[in-house]
């Protein structure tokens, strides 16, 4: 229960945290999304990075890849970089990967399965499990329910 607490607080509502006099940028918020979602998917392969792939926003892969740096998770490092191949999240306005295995995060409408929106001034993410059921990634279902729904 106490993890679920947790993560509740960590997914629903970073956006309107500050520490000090400094708020937490958005891109900030959504490269803390994107690894708290690598926790609860399920990979079947043996590579030796979660390759997080970030080719249309600079800022955003600039913030991810500078908090990301040094990270492990599940023996593999976190690598953040500017392709759309070869993915295990890709966070594009064109998230058509070639791959049955790679997150897609976008718009839900050009076929994603996560998208992240701002709700009363806190980042949330909402999904397709339409798109979800397309891929062989095995999501939890903790995850999936921490999603709002588009009219939220």
């Amino acid at each position: 229960m106490k993890k679920v607490i947790i993560i509740l607080v960590l997914l629903m509502g970073c956006c309107s945290f500050a520490y000090s006099a400094e708020i937490i940028s958005e891109e900030s918020l959504k490269a803390a999304f994107i690894f708290n979602f690598l926790k609860f998917i399920e990979w079947n392969d043996n590579r030796p990075a979660y390759d997080i792939c970030i080719p249309d926003d600079e800022n955003l892969r600039k913030v991810a890849a500078e908090l990301l740096e040094g990270k492990t998770l599940n023996n593999r490092q976190i690598e953040v970089v500017n392709r759309t191949d070869n993915c295990h999240v890709l966070v594009s306005n064109n998230p058509s990967p070639g791959s049955d295995t790679t997150l897609t995060i976008g718009s839900l409408g050009q076929g994603a399965m996560f998208e992240f929106m701002v709700v009363d001034n806190k980042l949330k993410f909402t999904i397709s499990i339409d798109n979800i059921k397309k891929s062989r990634l095995k999501i939890s279902s903790q995850l999936l329910q921490l999603a709002v729904s588009k009219d939220d």
